[in-house]
């Protein structure tokens, strides 16, 4: 690299030719998955805001990496990066989908020393099922 020349100008020039990749799994494993997204890195202004949002996010949850939490919490908001479908057997017995856990279930403390409020709570707002998968008012679209 010549001086002057951006590192990064490649990548930003030539994004619509970088795209996510398919999953192999090493030789004598199962696992492989077809890529979870085409989405590229190079912007595209007359882009639907879906595709847009989905550019945006899974950018900055490639920077956030480090930041489990902060990643998860933007995943769970926006559905964003498309990740690799569950590989195997959900063994939630249906409490969680293969998109992963929305809420965190209340604490079993909770059920036993409130009881009554949380049973109105559960079925005022979780539609009478205390899930991973039970999406809260605010995380609907």
């Amino acid at each position: 690299m010549s001086s002057g020349e951006c590192p990064l100008g490649d990548y930003l020039t030539r994004g619509d030719e970088y795209k996510p990749v398919p999953f192999t799994a090493p030789s004598g494993t199962t696992g492989s998955a077809v890529a979870a997204s085409t989405i590229t890195i190079a912007w595209n202004a007359v882009d639907r805001d879906e595709k847009k949002l989905e550019r945006i996010i899974t950018q900055k949850w490639i920077a956030m990496f480090p930041e489990g939490q902060e990643a998860w919490s933007e995943y769970r908001r926006t559905g964003y990066p498309k990740l690799f479908n569950l590989y195997g057997t959900n063994a939630s017995s249906g409490q969680v989908d293969a998109s992963g856990p929305r809420r965190i279930p209340l604490p079993s403390t909770e059920y036993d020393t409130n009881t009554t409020e949380v049973n109105k709570a559960v079925t005022d707002f979780l539609g009478g099922k205390d899930y991973g998968n039970v999406k809260l008012w605010w995380d609907k679209k």
